[in-house]
């Protein structure tokens, strides 16, 4: 199947969303994560066993096997430290709790037949001068060895459906760990950074102000756009991509208000790294939107800096 799902792979949506793909399942209300892991079918566990090659075992190295399919995910090395699902779920239940906040899951599953796990959670909506953004804390895991534990905070604006992605002060936006023997130290690590991430969300409205009140000249920021953006796109594909965005910043009436800040530039970045139109309707379109969501934007990051230190 398209963007990873395979046959041993399931999703669900909560708060009555359509799952990535149409495959999983859709329940009204956003459910905690004792009733979130049954509903996306990541009740299964993760065990290692030895390796062997004509024969004789291959030293420090070990297959992960997914119990309930027996199929081997991934070889590792000893030092590889397994985090179950429901330890997943606990970690992102820890960060959230410790700030007063329900944890509740709108979506969660897997990936590559469960090598690749991914939790994302609905956080309170803030009013970002006179938007709604919706907030969502995330967290991927890979049970195949090739990734490390990643979690953080993204941001969505609910008009026009824009990811922000916008820097946190004070708190860093993701956090990764690398599954070793000093796993669960860095947890305690995360859920603290990420805890003030989630306590300190708005934050965000200092940043917002900021670039509301911080005059840009906008046509000098596209032709810079690239020179601080190191790309493989062709000149061909820059100068499109530069008239795609200086088309949507003129042309969105929710941006109108904001011709000539940063916080209109900014936007108008955010609605075509969210919406660009060429591989809207493609699995690659939706892979890519979901590694971008999780992940960040590079092109949002340097856009971000470049209209903050103009």
């Amino acid at each position: 199947m398209s963007a990873g799902i395979m046959e041993n792979d399931w999703m669900m949506s909560g708060n009555g969303v359509r799952p990535w793909h149409g495959i999983g399942t859709v329940v009204e209300d956003a459910p905690t994560s004792d009733e979130a892991i049954k509903i996306a079918k990541l009740d299964w566990k993760i065990e290692q066993f030895p390796v062997y090659a004509n024969g004789n075992v291959i030293p420090e190295h070990f297959a992960n096997v997914r119990m309930d399919t027996n199929e081997a995910l991934g070889i590792v090395k000893s030092r590889y430290r397994i985090l179950q699902n429901d330890e997943a779920f606990s970690f992102v239940d820890g960060i959230v709790g410790n700030n007063e906040v329900e944890c509740r899951y709108e979506t969660a599953g897997s990936l590559f037949n469960g090598r690749k796990i991914f939790l994302l959670v609905k956080l309170p909506n803030i009013d970002l001068l006179g938007d709604d953004i919706e907030n969502y804390l995330f967290f991927t895991n890979s049970h195949d060895g090739t990734s490390a534990l990643t979690a953080g905070i993204s941001n969505v604006r609910v008009v026009c459906n824009n990811t922000l992605q916008m820097a946190l002060r004070g708190a860093k936006r993701t956090w990764s760990c690398r599954h070793t023997i000093n796993i669960e130290d860095r947890k305690k690590e995360a859920q603290e950074s990420l805890g003030l991430a989630v306590k300190y969300l708005d934050t965000m409205q200092e940043t917002a102000e900021q670039m509301a009140w911080k005059k840009v000249d906008a046509e000098q920021f596209f032709r810079n756009l690239f020179d601080k953006n190191p790309t493989n796109l062709s000149d061909k594909n820059k100068k499109k991509t530069v008239e795609s965005i200086y088309n949507i910043y003129n042309s969105k009436d929710d941006l109108a208000n904001f011709k000539g800040t940063a916080w209109g530039v900014y936007n108008a970045v955010a609605d075509f790294v969210s919406n660009s139109e060429p591989l809207r309707n493609t699995s690659t379109f939706k892979e890519n939107k979901l590694n971008g969501f999780f992940n960040g934007y590079t092109l949002l990051n340097v856009s971000q800096n470049m209209l903050m230190t103009a």
